[in-house]
């Protein structure tokens, strides 16, 4: 598909000038490739009013058109210009690159193994077989397609980094690595890359081997928050109190994009194991109560807690997140704040309030909890997950891992929410998703707002 580009301006045509159809396709295709996919459309719709059967117009419309926006359109015109040149194999690759990126995956598998059919040395095709097989779990096949798209174009790195990333799902650790450091070797400045052998090597227990990872991606990104975090974390003594604002900002404006799919795969449950909880806590719900839904994220916990509240608000540090949550519109109001400040301003604000997946990005809870317990009204409803930690590896009563997340022990929870205030109604072992396709284990809480807060 055309890159996009800083847009750049276009200078008139006089009316009275004449331009061929093939002069005018490739003033279409030069204003596309600047980044003005609107612009280049107009210009493809008016070759193909004199030119109906122009497959080029056609195909690049098509693309044209899913990059504003318009998917079915695309997926007509591309599927026109193939009607008219079947043997057309960038037209029939794009195609599964649209169907990949809405999900039908089985129709991009079947778009590809044609296109490689066709062009049986196109590394970028084998590329994309990878990616819609590993989508469908299919990791053995996934695995031989990455694996040929890197033996035809050897310096292909997105194919490097995708092996890895598939070798690592299956286990197999060092071949999961030297994908990795494949890649690198072809890119060594770029930090996603040293991120994801830092990430390898951390799941593999491997922590010391991440920091030195870690480190040099910091040479090249001395002010990047993340690897700065992912530096205290593998380090374990010198971890902060919590994840630092922009830290939280960057990765997950990062990830917002593909986060919902992401969690899908991996069995994501926080959200409604939240909403089971706040069911059995609640009468019916009957759209009375004031409710927040703290580190509302994409929005996932808002059609659950919906029905129970006459206003619904959403807090989140990354705005990217935010734009997502937006989009489904649940919500009343979205801010872009941090939790502990935002919780603190807002005092007697709340009936409920919801928290899946946020506090694995703080360290100690009492100081976010009791700011919970200001802004909730008495006989209020606190629910909210953690990851599950353990007193021997926590003396402090929470842990920051590797993966750069925090786990806390019972006894911790158990305490903070006391010194904050709240009575315990439930705390429960559960499973919040699964990580290289292992459970990870959680604590899921509810706790109501005591009459009086905890003396301070």
């Amino acid at each position: 598909m055309p890159k996009s580009s800083r847009p750049t301006p276009r200078h008139a045509r006089r009316p009275s000038q004449q331009i061929s159809v093939a002069d005018a396709f490739q003033l279409a295709m030069t204003v596309h490739r600047r980044g003005q996919p609107g612009l280049a459309a107009r210009h493809y719709r008016a070759i193909l009013q004199v030119a109906p059967g122009h497959a080029d117009a056609l195909h690049y419309l098509g693309v044209a058109q899913h990059q504003l926006g318009q998917h079915d359109d695309a997926l007509r015109l591309i599927s026109r210009a193939l009607e008219l040149a079947p043997d057309y194999v960038d037209a029939r690759n794009n195609l599964g690159n649209v169907q990949k990126e809405h999900g039908h995956y089985a129709d991009a598998e079947q778009s590809y193994r044609k296109v490689i059919a066709a062009r049986p040395e196109f590394a970028q095709a084998y590329n994309n077989l990878g990616v819609v097989l590993k989508e469908q779990g299919r990791h053995g096949e996934a695995i031989a397609a990455y694996r040929q798209a890197v033996a035809l174009a050897p310096g292909f790195v997105e194919a490097w980094t995708n092996l890895g990333h598939v070798l690592k799902k299956t286990g197999a650790q060092e071949e999961a690595l030297s994908a990795y450091r494949e890649a690198i070797l072809l890119k060594p400045d770029d930090g996603a890359m040293l991120h994801s052998l830092g990430r390898a090597l951390v799941a593999y227990g491997r922590d010391a081997e991440a920091l030195e990872v870690y480190r040099r991606w910091q040479e090249r990104e001395p002010d990047n928050p993340v690897v700065a975090h992912m530096i205290a974390a593998c380090q374990g003594a010198s971890a902060p109190a919590r994840a630092s604002d922009a830290f939280v900002q960057t990765t997950f404006n990062r990830f917002a994009e593909s986060f919902d799919q992401v969690l899908a795969r991996l069995e994501y449950r926080a959200p409604a194991l939240c909403a089971q909880l706040v069911a059995a806590q609640l009468a019916a719900p009957a759209r009375q109560l004031d409710v927040l839904d703290a580190g509302c994220g994409t929005g996932l916990c808002g059609p659950l807690l919906r029905p129970y509240a006459r206003a619904l608000h959403g807090v989140d540090l990354a705005g990217a997140m935010l734009k997502k949550a937006a989009q489904r519109g649940d919500y009343d109001t979205l801010d872009e704040a941090e939790l502990t400040a935002w919780l603190t301003q807002h005092p007697d604000a709340y009936d409920l309030i919801v928290s899946a997946d946020t506090l694995c990005y703080f360290g100690a809870l009492q100081e976010v909890l009791a700011a919970a317990r200001l802004a909730l009204r008495a006989g209020g409803l606190l629910v909210f997950t953690v990851e599950q930690g353990t007193d021997d590896g926590a003396p402090q009563g929470f842990h920051l891992h590797g993966h750069g997340r925090y786990s806390h022990t019972e006894r911790h929870v158990r305490a903070a929410l006391a010194a904050a205030g709240f009575t315990l109604a439930a705390l429960d072992p559960v499973t919040l998703r699964l990580e290289a396709s292992k459970p990870v284990a959680g604590l899921l809480v509810a706790a109501h707002a005591s009459a009086t807060t905890a003396a301070s």
